[in-house]
């Protein structure tokens, strides 16, 4: 985008130089005019590069909006598609965690209370992540673009890497591993 709007602006520069270099040949011309004269040929001069020069930079201002539009659109477009791909990437991933954590839970067999009993806390530990990372998927789809950078995606992010973490804690200690 930056080199787009550089060319526009080079391309209206030059259009400004050649109104000078015809200002300034046509006050050369001026030598054998009358005071008058010149002063008429000067101002005719200055006032058609004075016109070139505001076309130039009100093109240039013209292609600078367009290019800033592009920009900010392209920018919208890629936080949009990221924010997709993101939520669908989350909701595979907490898809996996629930299905090995309901495989772990089928095969553990703490054989004494103490294990039972750290099993439950693991359990309602795991009910608590897997619910916070559910409703961090629900914001997301509603989320603007600006609050799924700055706020959902990190808490969703945390949410997933809690219950990682929650399931192969449990996994190392209740699978005989």
């Amino acid at each position: 985008m930056i080199c787009y709007v550089e060319k526009k602006l080079m391309n209206k520069t030059l259009v400004i130089l050649a109104g000078l270099i015809v200002l300034v040949l046509g006050m050369t011309a001026c030598g054998d005019k009358t005071p008058s004269e010149q002063a008429k040929a000067t101002g005719e001069v200055v006032g058609d590069a004075a016109e070139a020069a505001g076309d130039a930079v009100s093109g240039a201002a013209k292609a600078t909006g367009e290019a800033v539009g592009d920009a900010m659109q392209a920018t919208g477009d890629f936080l949009t598609q990221s924010k997709e791909e993101d939520v669908k990437s989350a909701r595979e991933t907490l898809a996996e965690i629930e299905k090995n954590w309901q495989d772990l839970l089928t095969k553990a067999e703490p054989a004494t209370d103490e294990a039972k009993a750290a099993l439950k806390i693991a359990k309602d530990q795991m009910t608590e992540t897997l619910d916070d990372a559910r409703e961090k998927l629900v914001e997301a789809e509603d989320a603007s673009a600006d609050d799924w950078q700055q706020n959902v995606k990190p808490e969703l992010n945390a949410a997933l890497q809690k219950a990682q973490k929650l399931y192969k804690d449990a996994a190392d200690k209740f699978s005989g591993k």
